[in-house]
């Protein structure tokens, strides 16, 4: 039997998420005894045969070097070679942000990071390329972890920052957190979110974006993956069959989309209303002509309009909208996948399925096993 201790803070979603990992593991392999280490506990680490550790300094990955036992780091702050790393997927995480808010029509961009982390910096890499910008283009504001954690003392030099942004603007927060230090601070100056600001963030930290006004939307980190691959790679270190240091990335998920980015950035003000018609009406059954009919303009002059600006006709734009909802359905809720399509907007299940799987390459129920976070 191994003893196996989890450092973590157990005050997020995140260290709950990644030790429910942890725990699905040790229950499949059936040699672990698990100890906690952090707020909620107070056992040493002198009996330990291994440590899953969220490590947020240089300093604390330097101590928990010299315990002598393998050491898996689930955070991805700092770069700790003598320990093994299983993390989000940072970079992707920023190729997706900005893809997201690319669709939504962004044309001003703004970054929110934590200064010296390794997983802020590989964010906004990957949201200067997901973008296509430059870093000169894209507005950047950051601080320390500390000092977003203060959430509700006001910052001179975050209102000065945010009054000054070309608007509308699209802003990538790397976290929860500084997203919702951003929104209150837009209350603060009377600056609309989603209207003049759109503010996405990343962790989906239910509590945090379920009770911001307006609630955030948020990329969901695939957290029970990194604690699962996170304990299966501490057990092939422990067992000889894995050595030297490895290095392993969990894709994120999806981004759950709630009222801070729920509008459309357009040039065409017509495309624009269409948009937000489309986003509002998607699931209840709305069709191409009557988004036509609700258009000041004619639908053929619509649907010009419409590809040009998005690239797609206004069905598609239906169907995108309808396959997004389903996909975050099948992920977050227990019913069936017949009525994922019925709540989704399909009037058809063979329709349904045809078009999910095209889209992404499975079948709903596939892409609900791979993705399931109930």
């Amino acid at each position: 039997m191994r003893t196996i201790a989890l450092q973590l803070r157990f005050q997020d979603s995140y260290d709950m998420a990644v030790a429910a990992g942890v725990v699905e593991y040790a229950r499949t392999n059936g040699q672990w005894r698990l100890k906690g280490q952090g707020p909620l506990f107070g056992q040493g680490l002198a009996d330990c045969d291994g440590l899953i550790a969220r490590i947020e300094s240089e300093e604390e990955a330097r101590s928990l070097s010299t315990l002598g036992i393998p050491i898996i780091d689930i955070a991805n702050s700092v770069h700790g070679d003598l320990l093994g790393q299983v993390s989000n997927d940072d970079h992707q995480t920023g190729v997706d942000g900005a893809t997201y808010l690319k669709e939504a029509g962004s044309r001003n961009w703004g970054w929110c990071g934590v200064s010296r982390v390794r997983w802020s910096r590989e964010r906004l890499k990957g949201f200067l390329e997901g973008s296509g910008l430059a870093a000169s283009q894209v507005a950047t504001f950051t601080q320390d972890l500390a000092w977003w954690r203060q959430l509700y003392e006001e910052s001179p030099a975050l209102d000065s920052w945010l009054a000054s942004l070309a608007t509308p603007t699209s802003i990538f927060c790397c976290n929860d957190l500084s997203a919702m230090k951003v929104e209150l601070a837009c209350q603060r100056l009377g600056i609309s979110i989603p209207d003049e600001v759109m503010v996405l963030g990343v962790d989906n930290e239910t509590l945090i974006c379920e009770l911001a006004t307006p609630s955030i939307s948020s990329i969901q980190v695939d957290c029970r993956t990194i604690g699962y691959e996170a304990a299966l790679l501490l057990d092939g270190v422990l067992d000889g069959s894995i050595g030297g240091f490895q290095r392993r990335k969990i894709a994120p998920l999806m981004v759950i989309e709630r009222e801070s980015t729920r509008v459309v950035h357009a040039r065409d003000d017509h495309v624009a209303r269409a948009l937000r018609l489309i986003k509002r009406e998607a699931r209840h059954g709305l069709t191409a002509h009557e988004v036509a009919s609700k258009a000041a303009i004619s639908r053929r002059a619509l649907e010009i309009r419409f590809k040009v600006e998005r690239g797609r006709t206004i069905l598609e734009e239906i169907t995108r909208q309808r396959l997004q909802e389903a996909s975050r359905l099948l992920v977050y809720s227990t019913i069936t996948v017949k009525e994922v399509g019925q709540l989704s907007g399909f009037a058809s299940e063979h329709r349904f399925f045809a078009l999910f799987k095209e889209a992404y390459g499975m079948t709903p129920l596939s892409y609900r096993t791979q993705h399931r976070q109930l």
